[in-house]
């Protein structure tokens, strides 16, 4: 069953980074072909983080098919838990898909939400060797990712006891640490950024803050996006969606990144060309509330979604921006010297990545239920060569988040200001 579906938060720190992604050419961690099957508890059963790694994937490499599943249930700890014992998940909902990616997040239940002691943890720990085992010995061909757990809010509530549940956390965050580089895996602490974020929103609006983890626990989206970013930069994910240049008064493409341009010509001090971009930026509005809030307490924009336009040798003034004949916006001469980030703008290419981003949830909700069928062992129908009925429109939704995603031309027309065009005119 397939996978459903901040500024300075986040400065690079080595130790968040695993040491095996250190080495060698910065590509991306995942390849054409890779399977990924998420593992975990409750917060990764959310469904937020595991769907931000795979929008991201999909519109950054539209050409690239990678299969996400996802493999968290509410409860779970090293031994298992509501979708059974620990060696009845792992072949159902982690070796049946032959991954050739394993993320693993667990230790908030395991730790009991009390101080820490021997038992609790030898028991952890033992558990935690049982599943690594696990996975080499039964998916030698899988990278395995350690994931260091998710905090429990300690800052915008009283701790239940002096040091704070979350101490326990990180405490745990270092014990897997100390297990991936045992057993070779990569590991990734995504106890740090949510902690960064939450003191952050803390500083600057102490309401919101409280509901980034509003049960203290399970972290809402923008909780998610922060684990997800983390990941991904440790994974090594371009921050450039692509980067185009022109000089505008020679009508000469100076650099094209990620992008094909065609049909570049200039009709006295209007230019005009076609450029296709070979990826699509995250589709973040900032109309909307929850992105704005999103976009204004993480480094995300910068980090993991450039899509750059320069263009030099303009007149002064202004000029109006339209892609397929619908204004992005009014900029100066200046300012597209110096480059503007189009994902930070409504074009075209935002709306086609918002569609993929809604087949994406789809097939999300499609996989939540498949999963709860197979725990409960529901009656799913025949199983034939493609699988259940299930599984079968799983794989239609999949078709349809990478038709959704294909790359398309787009015309462009940069023209001066008339008397009638005002810079309010600019969108985003």
């Amino acid at each position: 069953m397939r996978m459903r579906i901040f500024p300075y938060l986040f400065a690079a720190v080595s130790w968040l980074i695993p040491i095996s992604l250190w080495a060698g050419p910065q590509t991306f961690f995942l390849k054409n072909g890779d399977t990924v099957v998420f593992y975990g508890d409750s917060i990764t059963a959310q469904d937020f983080y595991t769907q931000w790694i795979e929008l991201y994937t999909v519109t950054r490499f539209p050409g690239m098919r990678v299969r996400f599943f996802g493999a968290g249930v509410g409860g779970d700890r090293v031994s298992g838990g509501g979708g059974g014992e620990v060696d009845l998940r792992l072949p159902r909902d982690v070796y049946s898909h032959h991954p050739s990616v394993i993320t693993i997040m667990l230790g908030m239940n395991d730790g009991g939400y009390h101080p820490g002691n021997a038992e609790t943890e030898n028991t952890y720990v033992k558990g935690y060797e049982h599943l690594l085992t696990s996975f080499h010995d039964m998916a030698p061909q899988a990278r395995v990712v350690v994931l260091g757990p998710s905090p429990f809010d300690d800052i915008t509530r009283p701790p239940m006891f002096p040091v704070g549940y979350n101490s326990v956390m990180e405490h745990y965050a270092d014990l897997d640490q100390n297990l991936a580089r045992e057993h070779g895996d990569d590991f990734v602490n995504l106890n740090s950024p949510v902690k960064a974020l939450i003191e952050h929103a803390q500083v600057t609006d102490p309401v919101f803050a409280r509901f980034i983890l509003p049960d203290r626990v399970h972290p809402e989206p923008i909780g998610h996006w922060a684990m997800a970013e983390a990941i991904l930069k440790a994974w090594n994910a371009p921050s450039q969606v692509s980067s185009v240049s022109i000089d505008a008064r020679a009508a000469h493409v100076e650099q094209s990144l990620n992008a094909s341009v065609e049909h570049l010509e200039a009709d006295g001090a209007t230019l005009r060309w076609t450029e296709t971009e070979n990826a699509l930026p995250l589709p973040f509005d900032a109309n909307n509330a929850f992105q704005q809030r999103i976009l204004q307490l993480t480094d995300i924009q910068r980090q993991l979604n450039q899509e750059s336009l320069r263009i030099t040798g303009l007149s002064p003034g202004s000029f109006t921006l339209a892609i397929d004949d619908d204004t992005v916006g009014v900029f100066s001469a200046d300012d597209l010297a110096n480059g503007i980030n189009l994902a930070d703008y409504h074009t075209p290419m935002r709306d086609q990545a918002q569609r993929v981003s809604w087949s994406l949830s789809d097939r999300i909700k499609a996989n939540q239920i498949h999963m709860g069928m197979l725990i409960k062992k529901a009656d799913m129908g025949p199983v034939g060569e493609k699988g259940d009925v299930l599984e079968t429109f799983e794989d239609s939704l999949e078709d349809k988040i990478y038709a959704d995603a294909a790359t398309q031309p787009h015309s462009f027309t940069l023209s001066p200001v008339t008397i009638n065009q005002s810079p309010e005119s600019t969108t985003k």
